[in-house]
């Protein structure tokens, strides 16, 4: 099981994997913040376990999260591909 702790630490340390991962955790509020740590990341490699988990999750308030995180992703990466980056 994810703590709570852990999911700051690999959000500091941008542990995209790892917070992939704790999107599978028992605990609703660890999945929720480890979506929320992935839609601040923006990285493009949570897109698609974030539109899994806000279809499948059986926790409404995770399912919103990853909703919201996966918008928050998309956005990042568009804003990226129209700089140029």
């Amino acid at each position: 099981m994810t703590q709570r702790k852990d999911i700051t630490t690999m959000r500091r340390n941008r542990d995209i994997d790892g917070l992939i991962r704790a999107l599978s955790d028992p605990a609703a509020i660890m999945r929720l913040t480890a979506a929320e740590a992935l839609g601040s990341a923006g990285d493009e490699r949570a897109l698609e376990p974030l539109e899994q988990l806000k279809f499948s999750d059986p926790d409404t308030g995770v399912r919103r999260a990853a909703s919201i995180a996966h918008t928050q992703v998309a956005a990042s990466l568009a804003a990226r591909k129209a700089a140029g980056r």
